[in-house]
């Protein structure tokens, strides 16, 4: 093939023609091509985020190094020198700034002895932090706080439903006219024609000192046998309050209660008594 040599002219004229068309060309291609749709606007979420902590339930025995609250602790209930042996304390902190409502908080122990009372040796409120300090009674302890629950139980290191045990488990309470009984032994204040006294469906003995203080640092069987043979001679089922000092009282069910009259014996007229019972 044959190619004719152009003059200038006619050769500008060609790569005129050919620059035309393949510009057209690029211009038709991109008008083929879908255009790409834009990006959705996705809104931005400025609202604090909340970091929801759980609260702490911890416990502490004789102020060791505090522990996640479990549910069975171990401790030493008997007596020493008359003195419940260890203390157990409770402490919940409430998260994300949460105040404790006092009018929420329930406490309560219940055991085969004591039934169900409630427990508040020592309990203080702070902000959000409940703590509480009580004796290691055995029995099963219920918590309630902002209506959040929990529960646990606290057992002896020792065994002590033996009848050759010694005395465990000391508790402290407050008779009234609105919280009349504890263990069957009920308060009853003064009336037209009686005085202040204490009454129950068993039996009282009056205790010396001597034994009373005996009877703490005995063995279960020697103070069911003491008192078994008192009884047959010389028992109530009423005691005047005045001038009390210690007692036993032996339950219809046969348990015995070792009793110290804290105060409200000082008089007839007594509205309230304070009672340590050893069992």
């Amino acid at each position: 093939m044959t190619i004719k040599a152009l003059n200038g002219g006619k050769l500008l004229c060609l790569m005129a023609a050919v620059t035309g068309v393949l510009t057209l060309g690029s211009c038709n291609k991109d008008d083929d091509d879908p255009q790409p749709e834009p990006a959705p606007v996705v809104p931005v979420d400025t609202t604090p985020k909340k970091v929801i902590y759980p609260d702490q339930f911890s416990f502490r025995l004789n102020n060791s190094t505090p522990d996640s609250l479990r549910d069975t602790i171990k401790a030493n209930t008997l007596l020493a020198d008359g003195i419940n042996s260890d203390s157990i304390s409770v402490d919940v902190i409430l998260r994300n700034k949460t105040n404790v409502d006092p009018a929420s908080v329930s406490f309560t122990v219940s055991n085969s002895f004591l039934g169900k009372v409630n427990v508040s040796d020592n309990a203080s409120i702070t902000d959000s932090i409940f703590s509480v300090t009580f004796p290691a009674i055995e029995g099963s302890y219920a918590l309630s706080i902002n209506g959040k629950n929990r529960k646990f139980s606290v057992v002896s290191t020792e065994k002590t439903t033996s009848a050759n045990r010694k005395l465990s488990n000391k508790y402290t309470v407050k008779l009234d006219a609105t919280n009349k009984s504890i263990c069957g032994i009920e308060f009853v204040p003064k009336e037209k024609i009686t005085v202040a006294h204490l009454k129950g469906s068993g039996k009282f003995v009056n205790l010396s000192d001597d034994t009373y203080n005996k009877y703490l640092t005995s063995a279960l069987s020697y103070v069911k046998a003491d008192i078994d043979d008192i009884i047959t001679e010389n028992a109530e089922e009423l005691l005047p309050l005045k001038e009390l000092k210690h007692f036993a009282y032996v339950a219809e069910n046969g348990n015995i209660f070792v009793v110290n009259v804290v105060s409200g014996n000082v008089d007839d007229a007594a509205t309230e008594v304070a009672l340590e019972i050893v069992y």
